[in-house]
């Protein structure tokens, strides 16, 4: 079946693979020599390394940095794409595919290929076809970039299964690769297992067995041969077919086995003719499938490419950066060659602003001038080419066309060119093609010649090559060239760092100062006598010492400055390291308190949850009449520790249970006033006063009690008054009606007995409350009144209303009762 996210078929060298893969393109000019010096090549040998097919190696080895920014951007893209997904886990396909290229030639020149070479062809359909289904799917996932790779790519999978499906383990057809193959293979199996039955008879005879040197079968010239002793040979009548080394031993051929064994070996020559047909049949459907297969392999090859990439990514500890614009900046920039050769080159910031056109780098020898100029050179290849590099993230290179480097002695004596010479040759011919988009390198310019011709020469060089548009880095000694950015805007200095007391360079590039060359100072340090050197110092013209002076100034200033730069650095670092202290320590008490608020939550939920069981076992008690007791006790046990857990989710401090002082006289105390019971511990609501006796009704839950009042202690009074009350109304008459009359809460008490209406209401009432309800609605209607009194008076010592009333108007009056439950 054909992949859904099959693209239709491209037309001829349309695909982006196609275009990517040949010679197409804008690519970088490079000029002769240039590759090599700066060592692109070595870099593209150790990225093919990190390759894992045949054509991705040699699509690395001849990789080519491109000056289309959409392209390099597309290169970068697919990187980027493959590493999020290695980030997400996912298993990115790493095929080794052998080199089919021959095999395909073959095929389409007519050969029958071998068993082996069409298992290669099936090997690298499969291959293929899993990493183009890899890249239409999961690369789709991330991006366009891998997408894009697999465009003009096939699915190969059907006929690289059947391929690969007619060869065994060892790599040979199988007897199921076509019914005639079964048929020769079986009858050339019973002809040899009949021949060597019978070898095996004649070893079980004596009168043979005497004659062999050893009692084994075995063949020669594909024929079954007993091992005959040569003394003996007239005693075995048969054809010889080989004879030992020494000539003791004779391989025969028994007579009796002669006519089998031809039919054996026609028997033989038919299978691998059937074979060969078989294999001629294969080398056909691999031609029908040639182009598509190169189409996947060149594929493969890229996301091999890529794959590779990410693996010289980890060597370098590299990154992608932008490439775009003109000058460069390169933010801790190291040889790439250096770095995987596993030194550890000092890093350097190389920078040009946009504005500049050449980067003047001085300094003594051995600085390391030459490798900041190659760290560069290299870089920007790598840049343009798609490849991380070894340097900080938010480094930019410049776009570019041509890159033009003239570095080292190409003195040629078969030619007669000096140092010199050779060297104004090379730079002579980047006149006329160096412009805008070009990049020039040039090491120790015009430096082996007359001094002062050759920094004339040197400044007029610069100047030309700035004229033209160009961008460079050049390395050297003169003092002119070092003055010359102070009188062109659009030239920079910088230079290289060199421990005059370790007798060693830094390697450290410094921008916008140019270098001391340090040639007396150093020859000083290695021993020169003084007289030497004095005599050398008064040759230098005043504007020379003055100079000298000046940048020797300078580097102490700067030195300075870096000292104190790293002693800033060190503070920050301090304060950054308290900053990250504090807030850890603010983070750790952050994370203490919402624990801690965790653990208070999860022991207060702990607690209602034990409420919530003893509520339940409240309710169920309450429907056994004879736990009365337990029920209230239950429910006030139920009121103590619903306060005391309030009280401890506000924070507040327990009430004392203990005495108070003077509690209030009876005068004061009102029914529906909220009182302490002191020796209980428990809080009531007052039910009825009875001044004269200074006795107190008092409802705890579900029951009621009488107290004198000096046990008491008045906790908050009632909202309203009972003196407030209308003559003539119940308790609770005075609240406006909130309750909702239904059907399930209404009993129509209206016909009963007295005796009968009051076991009702309780069992009415007893199933409300077990459900929670609010409200009950009880018609006793108005008839002698006995009825209605029954019910009040009952409902009066019942312990399931909070209070009850008479009904509005509209809820019947006072032929109903409503009843506000606990």
């Amino acid at each position: 079946m054909p992949d859904s996210h099959e693209a239709p078929p491209p037309a001829e060298d349309s695909s982006p693979l196609r275009q990517s893969a040949s010679s197409g393109g804008a690519r970088i000019a490079l000029d002769e020599g240039a590759s090599a010096q700066l060592g692109w090549d070595e870099l593209r040998a150790r990225l093919a390394r990190h390759a894992r097919t045949p054509l991705g190696h040699k699509r690395c080895l001849t990789l080519s940095p491109s000056s289309d920014a959409g392209e390099i951007v597309e290169r970068q893209a697919r990187c980027r794409e493959l590493t999020r997904l290695q980030e997400t886990g996912r298993e990115i396909p790493a095929e080794t595919v052998e080199d089919v290229e021959a095999d395909l030639a073959r095929a389409r020149k007519g050969g029958v290929l071998s068993c082996d070479a069409v298992l290669r062809v099936a090997r690298a359909m499969l291959a293929s076809s899993r990493v183009r289904r890899f890249l239409l799917h999961e690369g789709a996932e991330v991006g366009t970039a891998l997408l894009a790779v697999a465009r003009g790519s096939h699915d190969l999978t059907a006929p690289g299964r059947d391929l690969a499906a007619a060869f065994d383990a060892s790599g040979q057809l199988r007897d199921s690769a076509s019914p005639e193959l079964h048929e020769l293979r079986s009858a050339e199996r019973a002809l040899a297992e009949g021949i060597r039955g019978r070898l095996e008879g004649m070893l079980r005879s004596s009168r043979i067995a005497a004659c062999l040197r050893e009692a084994y079968i075995t063949q020669r010239a594909d024929r079954y041969v007993l091992p005959v002793r040569a003394d003996c040979r007239s005693q075995i009548e048969g054809i010889v077919h080989d004879t030992s080394q020494s000539g003791a031993t004779l391989f025969v051929e028994p007579t009796q086995i002669v006519d089998s064994g031809n039919r054996l070996k026609i028997a033989r020559a038919a299978v691998k003719e059937e074979q060969r047909r078989i294999l001629a049949a294969y080398s056909q459907e691999i031609v029908e499938h040639a182009d598509a297969l190169e189409d996947n392999l060149r594929c493969l090859a890229a996301f091999d490419q890529v794959q590779a990439s990410l693996r010289l990514a980890g060597e370098l500890a590299g990154c992608w950066i932008e490439v775009a614009g003109e000058g460069f900046d390169l933010r801790s920039a190291r040889h790439p060659l250096m770095v995987l050769a596993g030194t550890r080159p000092v890093p350097n910031d190389i920078r040009l602003p946009a504005d500049k056109r050449v980067l003047i780098v001085s300094g003594p020898n051995a600085g390391g001038k030459t490798v900041v100029l190659k760290t560069l050179g290299l870089i920007s290849l790598m840049a343009h080419a798609g490849l991380p590099v070894p340097s900080a993230e938010g480094s930019r290179v410049g776009l570019i066309e041509r890159l033009c480097a003239v570095i080292g002695d190409a003195q040629d004596i078969s030619r007669g060119l000096s140092t010199f010479s050779a060297h104004a040759e090379q730079i002579a011919r980047i006149f006329g093609r160096a412009g805008h988009g070009s990049l020039v390198l040039l090491d120790e310019l015009v430096a082996d010649t007359d001094p002062r011709h050759g920094a004339a020469l040197a400044c007029g060089i610069l100047e030309t090559l700035v004229e033209a548009g160009a961008c460079g880095l050049v390395t050297t000694h003169y003092e002119d060239l070092k003055q010359l950015p102070y009188r062109d805007e659009r030239l920079a200095n910088a230079s290289v760092g060199f421990d005059l007391e370790a007798m060693a360079p830094t390697y450290a590039l410094h921008p916008d100062v140019p270098g001391r060359s340090l040639t007396l100072d150093i020859a000083r340090r290695l021993g020169m006598p003084e007289a030497v050197l004095d005599s050398a110092h008064k040759r230098l013209d005043g504007a020379e010492r003055k100079l000298d002076e000046m940048l020797a100034s300078l580097e102490q200033e700067r030195q300075s400055l870096s000292a104190l730069r790293s002693e800033l650095a060190d503070r920050s670092e301090l304060a950054e390291q308290a900053r990250r202290e504090h807030r850890s320590a603010a983070d750790d008490f952050s994370r203490r308190k919402q624990q801690l608020l965790e653990e208070g939550r999860t022991a207060l939920l702990a607690d209602i949850s034990a409420v919530r069981k003893e509520v339940a076992s409240v309710i169920e008690s309450m429907r056994q009449p004879r736990g009365m007791k337990q029920t209230v006790d239950s429910s006030q046990r139920l009121i103590q520790i619903e306060k005391q857990l309030r009280q401890q989710a506000q924070g507040e401090p327990p009430e004392e249970h203990g005495e108070a002082g003077p509690g209030p006289g009876a005068d004061d105390l009102q029914p529906g006033d909220t009182i302490r019971l002191l020796k209980l511990g428990q809080d009531g609501e007052i039910s009825s006063v009875d001044p004269r006796s200074g006795m107190l009704t008092v409802r705890l839950g579900l029951m009621r009690t009488r107290v004198p009042v000096e046990q008491v202690r008045l906790l908050r009074r009632a909202s309203l008054r009972p003196e407030a009350r209308p003559t003539g109304t119940l308790p609770g008459a005075e609240i406006a009606p909130t309750e909702i009359r239904s059907a399930d809460n209404t009993l129509d008490l209206r016909g009963m007995r007295s005796d009968e209406a009051v076991e009702a209401v309780d069992k009415f009432l007893d199933g409300l409350f077990g459900r929670g309800e609010p409200a009950a609605f009880l018609i006793h209607g108005h008839g002698t009144g006995a009825l209605k009194a029954a019910v009040r008076a009952h409902l009066a010592s019942s312990p399931y209303p909070r209070h009850f009333r008479s009904g509005t108007p509209e809820e019947g009056g006072d032929g109903v009762t409503v009843v506000s439950l606990k």
